[in-house]
């Protein structure tokens, strides 16, 4: 393998580690995002829950 090729195949390699870096990093971002999400949705519907909860008990006071 000459010089060059060598020289080439170090260059790729590099690109690929940074590439890699950037999307663990993305990747990262968006699992904290979807985490929130999820704590979110897992809020609403303890809070629906609840309104639901509060409504049964109304309906069965006035019937």
């Amino acid at each position: 393998m000459g010089l060059e090729m060598i020289d080439r195949l170090e260059e790729l390699v590099g690109q690929l580690l940074t590439e890699r870096t950037e999307l663990r990093v993305c990747n990262q971002k968006l699992t904290d995002e979807c985490d929130v999400l999820i704590q979110d949705r897992a809020r609403v519907s303890n809070e629906l829950d609840n309104l639901l909860e509060k409504l049964e008990r109304l309906e069965s006071k006035t019937s």
